[in-house]
């Protein structure tokens, strides 16, 4: 099958399956457009499997995907604890906390994940977290101004 001739629709799939490889940060851009030039000029299923040879199987993309979306608590805990010292601001004596934990969960869910939704969750969450930390320790130093 190496030498059977390919059509426009293998090149790019290899070229899609090298876009994500590039977004996952397994290949360099100098390294995604070289192969992809590569790509497009081929000829044959050999030399589109040799641009594919070093990268994982589609099968332990997926994998990895379902991974991902495990990690996805984090961001989800990383955006209540974010969002969550909001409201109940005015009610805590120590309002960081839920802030703390917006960022400590923020920082573990970047980390933990590559999917775009679930390290924009994550980085909201950071944020706000952040916010509500900043906040408490400027309403301490208010109060010991104040008092």
């Amino acid at each position: 099958m190496n030498d059977m001739r390919v059509c426009d629709r293998d090149r790019e799939a290899v070229v899609v399956r090298l876009g994500a490889a590039a977004g996952e940060g397994r290949l360099t851009l100098v390294e995604f457009e070289d192969r992809s030039g590569q790509a497009y000029v081929a000829k044959t299923y050999g030399e589109l499997d040799a641009l594919v040879a070093d990268l994982p199987s589609v099968a332990h993309d997926h994998k990895a995907m379902v991974l991902d979306h495990r990690r996805m608590v984090l961001s989800l805990l990383a955006l209540a604890g974010g969002v969550v010292w909001m409201p109940l601001f005015p009610y805590l004596d120590f309002g960081a906390l839920p802030g703390a934990a917006g960022v400590v969960f923020g920082l573990l869910g970047l980390r933990a994940n590559a999917h775009l939704l679930c390290r924009v969750l994550a980085l909201l969450g950071l944020v706000g977290g952040s916010v509500g930390v900043a906040l408490q320790v400027v309403w301490i130093i208010f109060q010991l101004v104040e008092g």
